[in-house]
């Protein structure tokens, strides 16, 4: 047990500590300059492979309870696939066809395509290494994986890792550094379910590449282009076609096997 608390308290302590480095990362010359030439947060995340790879040198950590696993990748892709479309393809059309696309001032002022080269490696595959590789990863040898949800097997990491997704976005204007003390309970609220869904789909795949392209979809509409209500319609369509599928994806897969053990 005390093995348990002290894990779980590292843990802990490391997450907080990648907080703090984001508030005084805020305050340096370097933020300042990616603002101005990138706008995107490119060094912060570019911390976010560091502790996965501490935990494969210094932990002796399977790969693959990180989710850095090859078996199975062109199937774990074409999930992947399945769910990043219909995120992005729906509330694209819709707004295109019946309504006014744009892509945000901020996003062609710097270019689509360093927006989404950001969204797609630095967002969608490094934080989802961070958080479900890594965090989730370990809260699960902690844990364990006692739960079956269909035919996936979870523990208690993944809501552990879905409160720390969403409380990393709940700070997000929070930086006493700075001078910031607002919370966004706005994204603490969507960033967990958000976290809780994308937990659900690395435990049923066993690998990161599905979950960090439906991590891209869920984000890459409404961080480039305008929303508008059509959008906004698209986008809810959009939710629903996905959540059918990752219950798909949860029952009735049967191309998938069974969660492996972490």
């Amino acid at each position: 047990m005390r093995k348990k608390v002290a894990a779980c308290c590292a843990l802990l302590g490391l997450f907080a500590l990648l907080i703090v480095v984001s508030w005084w990362l805020s305050t340096t010359a370097i933020s300042r300059w990616q603002a101005s030439h990138l706008r995107w947060n490119y060094a912060y995340h570019t911390l976010f492979p560091i502790l996965p790879l501490l935990g494969l040198a210094l932990l002796r950590a399977r790969a693959a309870t990180y989710g850095l696993s090859l078996k199975g990748w062109r199937l774990d892709a074409r999930v992947g696939v399945y769910l990043a479309i219909p995120l992005i393809a729906f509330p694209l059309l819709a707004e295109a066809l019946f309504g006014d696309l744009a892509v945000k001032p901020s996003v062609a002022r710097f270019g689509l395509g360093n927006a989404l080269v950001f969204q797609i490696i630095f967002v969608g595959f490094f934080e989802e290494l961070l958080f479900r590789g890594f965090f989730q990863g370990e809260f699960n040898r902690v844990f364990g994986r006692p739960f079956t949800f269909g035919s996936t097997r979870f523990g208690f990491g993944l809501f552990v890792t879905a409160l720390l997704f969403g409380i990393a976005h709940l700070l997000n204007p929070f930086n006493p550094l700075r001078g910031g003390y607002s919370l966004d309970w706005v994204m603490f609220g969507s960033s967990a379910a958000f976290a809780l869904i994308a937990g659900l789909i690395r435990e049923r795949t066993g690998g990161l590449i599905a979950v960090a392209l439906f991590h891209f979809g869920y984000g890459m509409f409404p961080k480039l282009f305008v929303v508008g209500p059509v959008s906004g319609s698209g986008m809810l369509l959009s939710w629903l076609v996905a959540l059918a599928l990752i219950a798909w994806l949860l029952f009735k897969m049967e191309e998938l096997p069974a969660t492996q053990t972490a």
